[in-house]
């Protein structure tokens, strides 16, 4: 029975020795997991700016008194819908929700109004 040629994922060399080896050398294995922990880390990064970009624009408005303001001038504001840090079923009103970006909320209602709250968060 003839053995099933395997490759490194790294970098496509041949592998050779025991069946379960994944990678053709200690340094493969290190540069392979180092390139994939990169990247996971500049998604997160990635991600993380959006989030505070988007929590930055709504602490401005509602600093300023700004509680209501319209979807179209929010996302012209740069704010991204889709990066959120939370989402739950408003009880008051069927079928629409309240979305979180850490600790302010927003709803978005029907006529295309947005409406700022803030939580208040408490230490434990």
């Amino acid at each position: 029975m003839e053995e099933e040629k395997r490759y490194c994922p790294n970098c496509n060399g041949l592998i050779t020795g025991r069946s379960d080896k994944r990678f053709c050398s200690d340094a493969c294995r290190t540069m392979y997991n180092n390139r994939i922990y990169r990247e996971r880390r500049e998604e997160l990064i990635r991600i993380d700016r959006i989030l505070k970009k988007n929590h930055s624009i709504i602490d401005r408005l509602y600093s300023s008194g700004k509680r209501k303001i319209s979807f179209v001038a929010l996302f012209g504001l740069g704010f991204n819908f889709d990066y959120i840090t939370s989402m739950r079923e408003n009880p008051s009103s069927g079928g629409s929700f309240i979305m979180g970006c850490y600790d302010y909320t927003f709803i978005i209602g029907n006529d295309g109004t947005v409406v700022i709250g803030r939580r208040k968060t408490t230490l434990l």
